[in-house]
């Protein structure tokens, strides 16, 4: 399946991270293993929840947690190393009791992958509904409408 060519532009991402790479991270082909490219997904979504919670300490109230649920990526290209890699995060779409991350991975320009993370809101009973604010924080991350 082709990706969305919305996608491959870092400037759509309502937020940006970088990541160094590591020589740890590297497989015998002296790229990136896409395992560890899954991690730097991780690395970015921890990041963007901490900016969300920095920005409008919405996600300060424990009335719930959040969890993975899916996650898929398509690699588009290698990540080398040594360098940095950005990541760019934002929301593709705010469900009921889940929302959806749209990922996007650059090195020097170029977009080497793209990713969605489905996660779901839950107490102890299973999932339950988003936050009122929790899911209008959400709606301003949104992701262009011909990116999603």
């Amino acid at each position: 399946m082709k990706p969305n060519p919305r996608r491959l532009d870092a400037g759509i991402y309502p937020y940006r991270f970088d990541i160094t790479t590591r020589f740890a991270d590297l497989d015998p082909n002296r790229h990136l293993n896409n395992v560890r490219l899954m991690e730097y997904y991780q690395e970015a979504r921890v990041m963007f929840h901490a900016a969300l919670h920095d920005e409008f300490a919405a996600l300060a109230a424990r009335d719930g947690r959040t969890l993975v649920a899916h996650q898929s990526i398509d690699y588009l290209g290698e990540v080398g190393h040594p360098g940095k890699v950005t990541v760019g995060v934002g929301v593709l779409r705010v469900g009921t009791s889940s929302f959806t991350l749209g990922l996007g991975m650059f090195q020097e320009g170029r977009c080497t992958g793209i990713a969605a993370t489905v996660i779901v809101h839950s107490d102890n009973a299973g999932p339950s509904p988003l936050p009122g604010s929790l899911r209008e924080i959400l709606k301003k991350k949104l992701l262009p409408e011909d990116a999603r």
